[in-house]
């Protein structure tokens, strides 16, 4: 997705209902993504609202610094996520 160009992202996984193709009509989209902690505060909320706003649904979105590494999410994200963007460069706010 080039909006995570834009963020300090390194990593995004789709999980939940889509990642498992049993998504309906009222399902949320749910995102993992791993930022190394420097995505906070404002600027967590503005990738969130640029998702919302681009992709027109509600966004579930999760950063790897809000979750424990051994909790029933990080492991169902682990087992079923879908990895659908890896950063491959620096990021650049001005993109």
């Amino acid at each position: 997705m080039p909006i995570f160009k834009n963020y300090p992202v390194n990593k995004a996984i789709l999980f939940g209902s889509y990642a498992k193709g049993n998504a309906t009509i009222g399902s949320d989209i749910d995102l993992y993504i791993d930022t190394s902690g420097k995505l906070k505060g404002l600027d967590f909320v503005g990738l969130l609202e640029v998702l919302v706003n681009t992709l027109e649904m509600d966004i579930d979105l999760i950063d790897k610094s809000h979750i424990e590494h051994d909790s029933l999410i990080m492991r169902e994200i682990e087992k079923e996520g879908m990895v659908i963007y890896k950063k491959s460069q620096g990021y650049s706010k001005d993109n």
